[in-house]
């Protein structure tokens, strides 16, 4: 007997397993994603901070002084600086805090900070919570469950 009625579809048990498989496969994907965006937003603020240390080592070697902030001879307009796509507050303060970043009154030193910014998706990388350099070059991080700027594991998983 040949039977010439063949049902060529997924049966109702092939269809949730396949919904099942897709699921589970879904819960570890999407989260592993969005770790690597997260992860991988981070240069934006390192660059920004490298970039900003180079135009206070340009001037310094101009003036013999570091530059009092971003606003005060790096050439960037007076009031908050957001990184590229404002990810991060970007701050540049002349060291020590009293310096006036003129000749009379010296910045010996600067520290650049990278803060994400809190009406953005990167506020909510609770690993790297902030990124700092000093002008000796020295790099920090700070995390949720550390604040200090200069743990060494806060500092490999976010210059890493």
């Amino acid at each position: 007997m040949n039977n010439k009625n063949k049902n060529f579809g997924f049966t109702l048990l092939e269809l949730m397993i396949t919904v099942a498989i897709v699921g589970i496969l879904s819960s570890i994907a999407i989260p592993s994603y969005s770790a690597y965006v997260t992860k991988s937003k981070r240069t934006e603020a390192k660059t920004e901070i490298l970039r900003m240390a180079q135009l206070q080592e340009s001037y310094y070697i101009q003036n013999l002084t570091y530059a009092k902030s971003h606003s005060n001879g790096l050439g960037f307009p007076a009031g908050t600086l957001y990184s590229e796509t404002e990810l991060y507050t970007i701050t540049a303060e002349g060291q020590p805090t009293t310096c006036l970043g003129t000749s009379a009154s010296p910045c010996t030193g600067y520290e650049i900070k990278a803060i994400p910014n809190i009406n953005k998706a990167q506020a909510k990388d609770e690993k790297c919570t902030g990124f700092s350099i000093l002008n000796t070059g020295r790099k920090g991080a700070s995390g949720n469950s550390i604040s200090s700027y200069y743990n060494a594991d806060n500092i490999k998983e976010c210059w890493g």
